[in-house]
């Protein structure tokens, strides 16, 4: 029992107060998972990708699963996220990805924290404020046009490189733009703008030493694309987005909650907001204290459902901001108190991430895993299991 389960309890023995909604998080699946990328590919080193609060799972719990793993560092976007994980204590390598101020980056005295430089004008920004020594990734716009040095711009970022000493360039990324897509016509002239880049930093930087293009989707182009890392992101959290799916992968995450009410709602009777459901016999109808402000989607108003004993119980009425309604007529000897599964961790229960986003899904847009994920309400205690 690590020291934090301990704590948790004792703090809830001393408050008398258990939370009605918890969020667990399994140890065992997200080792599993992260293990699994590792031993099918040997050659690569893995990145856990921690980015929006590590995809909804909790950035410091899912740190402290892994600081101890083998892996290249920790991925995070922004650097208040890297702040967070300090604090946390973690001892892990960190590249912020995404942009920071090049005020902040001069002056920026966190330990072991690797910068993305993401445009050009960044990149000369941050060598005329450089005053003690940054290591840093180049990010190129091989394709995507979100950020990034493109080939024509990359013998200006090299000058301004060059011509500060104090900035060491030890990593190169891009990112995959339709790495999921069946058609690989994209992916390929990523890669061959990819493989020029590289080839010209590698040339003129010996300290370049990380090169990373590819994250979950995009695996199995690692290898043509001559690079060492892999950012693990969906992946690492149970769910295999590419399009060969055979990554046997076990999701992390999990939603509890409890019955809080129950009652007979008569036939013919209306159930939540604006009436949209009507009852077709007298049903028992729990209401659940969970709703769409914790990550219920609200899209799962009369289509989605709960488990309560392992039975299915569908939603009935809308999802309401805090609070859920369910039919639980088919649940025996059910009472207040009974705990309650709202999202599942079990790909094939019908309330599981996967199925949740394809419950909402339509023809003119698919929802994913990424989406359910980290709109469940970053409030909710994670603890690990």
């Amino acid at each position: 029992m690590s020291f934090r389960t301990v704590l948790r309890k004792i703090r809830r023995k001393l408050t008398g107060y258990t939370p009605l909604i918890e969020v667990g998080i399994s140890k065992e699946n997200l080792l599993h998972n992260l293990h699994t990328y590792q031993e099918r590919y040997p050659g690569i080193t893995f990145a856990p990708v921690l980015k929006s609060n590590a995809y909804g799972h909790d950035i410091g719990t899912v740190a402290r699963l892994l600081d101890r793993e083998r892996i290249a560092f920790f991925v995070v976007d922004s650097y208040y996220e890297a702040l967070r994980l300090r604090r946390h204590g973690i001892r892990s390598r960190i590249l912020v990805m995404g942009y920071v101020r090049p005020e902040d980056i001069a002056r920026s005295r966190l330990p072991h924290v690797d910068f993305t430089l993401v445009d050009l004008a960044q990149v000369q920004k941050v060598a005329s404020l450089a005053r003690r020594p940054i290591r840093v990734h180049l990010k190129l716009d091989t394709g995507m046009h979100r950020q990034g040095i493109t080939l024509s711009e990359l013998s200006y970022a090299e000058d301004a490189l060059k011509g500060q000493p104090l900035l060491e360039l030890v990593g190169v990324c891009s990112h995959f733009a339709d790495a999921d897509g069946k058609d690989e016509t994209v992916t390929t002239s990523q890669t061959k703008v990819w493989k020029e880049g590289v080839s010209e930093l590698m040339s003129a930087f010996p300290t370049l030493t990380e090169k990373h293009i590819a994250a979950t989707k995009g695996v199995r182009f690692a290898t043509e694309t001559d690079t060492n890392i892999v950012r693990l992101g969906i992946g690492l959290y149970g769910f295999d987005t590419s399009p060969a799916q055979g990554a046997p992968l076990k999701p992390v995450l999990e939603v509890r909650s409890l019955i809080s009410s129950l009652r007979i709602v008569p036939e013919g009777d209306k159930i939540g907001y604006n009436a949209t459901y009507t009852t077709g016999s007298d049903m028992k109808v729990a209401t659940v204290p969970v709703g769409y402000y914790e990550g219920i989607d609200r899209r799962l108003s009369n289509k989605g459902s709960m488990l309560v004993k392992g039975i299915i119980c569908p939603i009935v009425g809308r999802v309401s901001m805090n609070m859920t309604s369910i039919d639980v007529s088919n649940v025996p000897n059910v009472t207040i108190g009974d705990p309650v599964v709202a999202i599942s961790r079990v790909p094939t229960d019908a309330n599981s991430v996967s199925n949740i986003a394809s419950t909402v899904s339509t023809s003119e847009y698919k929802e994913t895993e990424y989406v359910v994920l980290t709109h469940i309400a970053s409030h909710l205690e994670r603890h690990a299991e």
